[in-house]
């Protein structure tokens, strides 16, 4: 017996799928197969067209979509190249909407709770190797403080501590021993670097308009590296949460 469809029967549509998106959708998977690699030039449009069986506007058109998604380069009289794929650039320009006070708050959290499960983690697994990482990230962003505080209106010094201060926390993070949380990470690092650098010059801002000198012996960080060669989770916690501004720091947002 044949079934009767309902007039009212709510089913997706069927979505005719462009012979552009076709040839866009190959290349890509042909690239993550690894038949081009980074680097390779890939097939002309000619040849491209003639493998497909479309004409050769369609594949141009497939190839500036590819360009535009950072996945390939064309190089005028030269042809297109595999590009090592990065979500960076794509993030940098949608940072500036994570620069107001909710996303500011959006970004803490999410620090809050990838940095909290890594610490978690490195306390109860982590090895020698990477804790001398760490160690050696702490000296990093220790020198770079102490350059920091002795011109706190020196940008490079600033961009130079952001960095320092970033890659402690993804080194953190990598302890995690979860590539997820690390892509995750390291995929908003534009926002998190922001969120630092406010963070950063407040406190250097409060500390001068409260009549002190902008050096200031924080050592939220040696905190967070002691507590998780020695297993303590509570100060790591209590020191995570100062360094992202959760709660106050004393000398840094409070003052006697």
């Amino acid at each position: 017996m044949e079934k009767v469809i309902k007039q009212d029967d709510k089913r997706a549509k069927i979505s005719r799928v462009s012979i552009v998106d076709q040839v866009c959708t190959s290349i890509k998977q042909d690239i993550v197969d690894g038949v081009w690699k980074e680097g390779e030039k890939i097939p002309s449009e000619s040849d491209l067209a003639d493998t497909f069986g479309v004409n050769r506007l369609s594949v141009r058109m497939a190839l500036q979509k590819l360009n535009t998604l950072g996945v390939i380069e064309t190089r005028v009289g030269e042809g297109s190249y595999v590009r090592l794929f990065s979500l960076r650039p794509f993030i940098s320009e949608i940072a500036v909407f994570y620069e107001d006070d909710e996303k500011f708050l959006e970004v803490q959290q999410l620090r809050n709770l990838l940095e909290g499960e890594c610490i978690n983690i490195a306390i109860i697994s982590s090895g020698p190797e990477e804790k001398e990482q760490l160690r050696e990230a702490l000296n990093r962003y220790t020198e770079a403080a102490e350059t920091y505080y002795t011109d706190t209106d020196n940008p490079d010094y600033l961009e130079q501590m952001v960095d320092a201060d970033f890659g402690f926390h993804f080194q953190v993070v990598k302890m995690g021993r979860n590539a997820l949380y690390q892509d995750v990470f390291f995929m908003v690092q534009q926002m998190i670097r922001n969120q630092i650098t406010q963070l950063i010059s407040a406190r250097s801002r409060r500390r001068a308009e409260a009549g002190l000198s902008p050096e200031f012996p924080d050592d939220s960080h040696e905190k967070i590296y002691n507590s998780i060669i020695h297993g303590d989770a509570e100060t790591a916690r209590r020191a995570r949460e100062e360094i992202l501004g959760i709660v106050p720091a004393h000398g840094l947002d409070v003052f006697d």
